[in-house]
């Protein structure tokens, strides 16, 4: 599968489809979040490819266009000047997206248990409001470290790990990680692990988990 494969199934994960070569729909509701005007698209093989929402005028996409052609990527100063010239409000967010490697990461995860999300030591931990499936590790009878889909469909889910901020620095995030992710790889799903770009205790843990990074997305919103 190449990158702009993987950004297809993200952007489906979020709710949304590519239509017509450059454009975007929105196919589903996802809670707290609203279609972006545009998504800018970085892949690995350094190409880069722009949708824009199907609601915008084909005059102000053209004028868009033509900002993306001056645009190297991930400078978007050009875009959102125009924006805000235009008085349409925004948010920009900007994100790195991974795929895990095929071979095991060597990742002990024998301490890792699965819990459902009524599980009252998940519903403690605040992770009950996302899949199912929760994959935590607990310590003196509550969890301390886990890993869950933020968003899950048939083809695929996106990592969401949080830990202790007392129990840090132990690995406990990367066992985790690697439990979820074998999950839904024996569940003939992929595994996303997705990070905002200043996140650095994020993209460390893409890291030591030997990830590979498939695309990176600017995601340009309104403002509410």
């Amino acid at each position: 599968m190449n990158s702009l494969e993987y950004l297809h199934l993200q952007l489906r994960l979020e709710g949304k489809e590519v239509i017509n070569d450059n454009l975007l729909r929105q196919v589903e509701p996802v809670p707290g979040e609203d279609m972006p005007l545009m998504v800018i698209g970085f892949l690995s093989t350094r190409e880069q490819i722009t949708y824009y929402d199907e609601s915008l005028s084909s005059e102000l996409r053209e004028r868009l266009n033509g900002q993306m052609d001056s645009v190297a990527f991930p400078n978007v100063h050009a875009v959102i000047h125009f924006l805000q010239s235009q008085d349409i409000a925004r948010e920009v967010g900007h994100f790195k997206t991974y795929v895990f490697p095929e071979n095991d990461q060597g990742f002990g995860v024998e301490e890792v248990k699965q819990y459902s999300k009524q599980d009252p030591q998940v519903q403690s931990f605040g992770f009950n409001g996302f899949a199912e499936e929760v994959y935590a590790i607990e310590y003196d009878g509550r969890i301390i470290s886990a890993c869950v889909s933020a968003r899950e469909n048939a083809v695929c889910g996106e990592a969401w790990v949080y830990t202790d901020e007392n129990f840090r620095q132990q690995g406990l995030a990367q066992k985790v990680v690697v439990a979820w992710a074998k999950s839904l790889t024996a569940a003939n799903k992929l595994p996303f692990y997705s990070h905002k770009i200043e996140n650095i205790a994020s993209a460390n843990l893409a890291r030591r988990l030997q990830l590979q990074a498939v695309f990176e997305e600017i995601a340009i919103s309104k403002l509410h």
